[in-house]
């Protein structure tokens, strides 16, 4: 079945022996100010002087997560240090629901937004965008996958869950939509409020999949708990997200420093995380998944 093209919001997931994080305020963590160097954007552009305040969902094993500690951890709270760091800032991670996090950059509640979202051409135009990695969908089923699921067309008439609706729930309505014109039967698609939730109803044989990011089910299959059936459906650019025009540019261009020294590489392959190549900046319009 052809590439889904579709234009959608995003989802994250939840580690599932982890409960969802209730209040804003649920977790939080931060590194040591750097010394030696001024920063780089200014107190009348930052939520609190002198540091980055980073929105961050901790939901999405290996990418951004609570470890035993309540610590919140991952490939995106590393990437975000070190772009603090070369800021001049001290980072802040905040711990946050992913459907409150474009509202609070919007009013000035945080300063970034590091939690795995897709870049869509409408989601640019609501925030400032900044594409750096690459992420497709994928779903997860139980292990030994008793229902033989292996390919698009093999989802047709089964259940799988998603977490409340976003680029997972809108690549399978998508998907949907192809499969009714083919004369095949749709997928019945269950929302969740958590990914944690939607795998422990997989676990119970309550759906057949959970459909996520590819990292997320990549991750459950190498600790053995799941396998992964299908991956690589519709796959898009992430965005680190902002309100404000000069830490967006701030960060872009740290993002190329980074890019440059070769440490994007290097944090990419420990997480087998696929690059962006294109120009890291803020974003307009429609970008290809590259």
């Amino acid at each position: 079945m052809r590439r889904l093209l579709i234009a959608a919001s995003s989802a994250a997931a939840l580690l599932l022996t982890v409960t969802a994080c209730g209040s804003e305020d649920s977790s939080s963590s931060s590194a040591a100010a750097p010394t030696g160097c001024t920063p780089k954007v200014g107190k009348a552009d930052l939520v609190k002087a002198g540091t980055l305040t980073i929105s961050t969902n901790a939901t999405l094993p290996p990418m951004q997560y609570l470890d035993a500690s309540n610590k919140i951890v991952g490939m995106r709270v590393d990437l975000g240090n070190e772009i603090a760091k070369l800021l001049c800032l001290t980072p802040e991670f905040v711990n946050i629901p992913f459907d409150a996090q474009i509202p609070g950059v919007q009013s000035g509640r945080w300063d970034m937004i590091d939690t795995g979202m897709f870049y869509t051409p409408e989601r640019a135009k609501t925030v400032k965008l900044v594409p750096y990695e690459i992420q497709g969908v994928s779903v997860s089923v139980a292990k030994g996958n008793p229902k033989k699921i292996a390919s698009e067309d093999t989802l047709s008439g089964k259940t799988i869950a998603v977490e409340a609706p976003g680029y997972e729930f809108d690549t399978l309505t998508a998907l949907n939509k192809e499969l009714k014109a083919a004369g095949k039967k749709q997928i019945t698609v269950r929302t969740f409020t958590t990914t944690a939730d939607a795998y422990q109803a997989l676990s119970a044989g309550q759906v057949e999949g959970v459909a996520i990011v590819e990292s997320v089910t990549s991750y459950y299959q190498k600790d053995g708990r799941f396998e992964t059936a299908v991956k690589g459906m519709n796959p898009a650019p992430l965005a680190l997200g902002f309100g404000k025009q000069k830490p967006a540019d701030a960060v872009a261009d740290a993002l190329g420093t980074l890019r440059e020294n070769g440490y994007l590489a290097t944090l990419f392959k420990k997480y087998g995380v696929t690059a962006y190549t294109g120009d890291l900046k803020v974003t307009t319009g429609a970008i290809s998944a590259k």
